[in-house]
């Protein structure tokens, strides 16, 4: 049984062995049948934390033998989502409550350890030192594991001035309770304008953190070149594992010194390409890239962003049906960062472009085992089509050398195949240099409501030109696709 139970909060009723109407059930019983407060406590705890926070709390209230628990609890997930709908001051002042209340202990003398405290909440200012001190509280014991924090601005839409002002008040409650937030493991952040040694000074301090998320945020703007900042990590203490920036208003980002990093994610960057410089990151393995290129990105190759990288196992790229923002390259350049490369996803490819440029991945990656397609045929158009997006245009490549076989490859997987000749011979390609494959799955494209409700002739006739098979069809294209091959591949479709 679990000693190290959590407490998890949910939207709706939990599904929970022991709903809160069950437990009042087994108080109003005789004692000689409480049968479950004669439990000890560190198997109530474990009921508990299938509970929502509600539930919980409530089991407080039903005997004197229960009233303790709530707060004996060793993991905490406290959201500030489960407490809506209300204006967001009465949210913060309920969960403020409730978050002193729960990370206080139940008496003088308890030695309550939280290993696990996860606080999402709203950066407003009138109660951040009310949380600081309960999280300062609750982790002096100094046996915290994990301490995460997601932390929202409280204004919907903010102007510039207000994302200065967030990142003020956000460094003051940081350097308020350094004792505390030097637990910090993770930390996720939004609408924040960063002053120019804010992201160095976080994580000097935070030396436990591990993944710090970025979501709309930016540093101040030069003000003699006007241009955005770079965001620049030189850490080379860091325990960071991973980092996301994700619609950012930085130039770029450049990572200078971050020995441990892990996994990096880059989203809808407003720069020039490439988005990424990287200096020492040499256990770095698992890169995504996302992208609806904006006219004034033009393409790039991927042994200049990778420069310096050897250790890539995975690469998730998405274009989100817009222009390949990447240019395809010989091996020469590209395999002393793909030599390691197991797994490659290429998204959203818009479907009229050819395919065969793909290949480069192949030449340039010995070592690849699951190839992963997923094209994008939208009859709805979906996908950036105002005037600030890049131009669709396809992509050619020079074929690689007739003897050119990849030996390792046994998963080709494409989401979004239809009845299309193009695609069948792009798969034989793949069948012909990919000696080793074992297995292509075939897969229809994932649902989208404004093509379903779509009804005019012309998206029928697009639908038409690319259905899925049917049933009947599948076999017909089992034996096209094989025609020839003397290799056994498992073809699955649908």
């Amino acid at each position: 049984m679990n000693a190290n139970p959590t407490v998890i909060l949910f939207f709706k009723p939990p599904t929970a062995t022991f709903p809160g109407h069950r437990l009042q059930c087994l108080a109003d019983q005789d004692q000689d049948e409480d049968r479950i407060s004669a439990l000890p406590d560190h198997i109530l705890l474990d009921i508990l934390e299938r509970l929502d926070l509600h539930t919980a709390i409530q089991s407080s209230t039903l005997s004197r033998r229960w009233a303790h628990l709530p707060r004996s609890l060793s993991r905490l997930l406290i959201h500030v989502a489960h407490f809506l709908p209300r204006g967001r001051k009465k949210v913060m002042t309920a969960y403020t409550v409730a978050v002193r209340s729960l990370l206080l202990p139940s008496s003088p003398t308890n030695d309550r350890t939280i290993k696990h405290l996860e606080l999402s909440f709203y950066l407003t200012e009138s109660y951040l030192q009310s949380i600081g001190h309960a999280v300062a509280n609750a982790t002096e014991s100094g046996k915290t594991n994990r301490l995460d924090l997601i932390i929202w601005t409280d204004v919907g839409h903010p102007e510039y001035e207000q994302w200065l002002l967030f990142g003020e008040r956000l460094m003051s409650f940081f350097q308020s309770f350094p004792t505390a937030f030097k637990w910090l493991t993770r930390l996720t952040l939004r609408n924040i304008t960063f002053g120019e040694t804010d992201i160095h000074n976080l994580l000097s301090s935070c030396n436990k953190l591990e993944l710090l998320s970025l979501t709309y945020c930016d540093a101040v703007i030069n003000p003699i070149t006007s241009e955005d900042a770079i965001l620049t990590i030189d850490a080379p203490h860091s325990a960071l594992l991973a980092l996301e920036v994700i619609t950012c208003g930085y130039a770029r980002v450049d990572l200078i010194q971050v020995p441990n990093l892990r996994r990096l994610v880059c989203a809808n960057w407003i720069g020039g390409n490439p988005p990424l410089v990287f200096g020492n990151v040499p256990q770095l393995d698992n890169v995504a890239l996302r992208l609806s290129a904006l006219h004034w990105q033009t393409p790039f190759t991927l042994s200049h962003c990778f420069a310096n990288t050897t250790s890539l196992s995975a690469v998730y790229l998405n274009f989100y049906n817009q222009m390949i923002w990447i240019e395809p390259e010989g091996p020469k350049h590209l395999f002393p960062i793909f030599s390691n490369l197991r797994e490659i996803y290429l998204y959203n490819i818009f479907y009229d472009c050819d395919l065969n440029w793909t290949m480069f991945v192949l030449e340039a990656a010995p070592s690849l085992n699951d190839f992963c397609l997923m094209l994008s045929r939208h009859p709805c158009g979906r996908g950036r089509s105002d005037e600030d997006g890049a131009k669709k245009v396809n992509v050619s490549w020079d074929q690689a050398p007739p003897d050119f076989k990849h030996h390792r490859l046994s998963l080709l997987h494409i989401i979004g195949f239809a009845v299309d000749e193009k695609l069948v011979k792009y798969i034989r390609l793949v069948m012909e240099r990919a000696v080793g494959l074992r297995r292509i799955c075939l897969l229809d494209q994932k649902p989208c409501d404004k093509c379903d409700a779509m009804d005019d002739a012309q998206s029928s006739l697009s639908r038409n030109r690319w259905r899925f098979p049917v049933e009947e069809e599948k076999e017909a294209i089992r034996q096209q696709l094989v025609d020839g091959f003397s290799s056994s591949v498992e073809i699955s479709i649908g």
